[in-house]
């Protein structure tokens, strides 16, 4: 498990923006997580798939789309924490 980043906000009914952790200059090329990557949270419970990566290559944003199955209440309460990938 590897950590992603923290949730910053939501966008729309199930989606997550995600600010992702600092990445060295040195590890650039390999340290992206892979679009469709599973995102869990602390309790290892799936939330979503990384359905696009965008910003600043150094600290990248995250767009991750939450599963049908997981409740907006759920989501809801991931707003300001740390969420990671498979």
């Amino acid at each position: 498990m590897k950590r992603l980043g923290k949730v910053l906000h939501r966008s729309g009914v199930k989606n997550l923006i995600v600010r992702g952790d600092e990445i060295k200059p040195e590890n650039v090329s390999g340290s992206l997580p892979k679009l469709n990557s599973i995102v869990v949270d602390k309790s290892l419970n799936r939330i979503g798939t990384i359905v696009n990566v965008f910003g600043p290559v150094h600290h990248p944003y995250f767009l991750v789309k939450g599963f049908k199955r997981t409740p907006d209440s759920e989501i809801r309460a991931l707003v300001n924490e740390r969420v990671y990938i498979r």
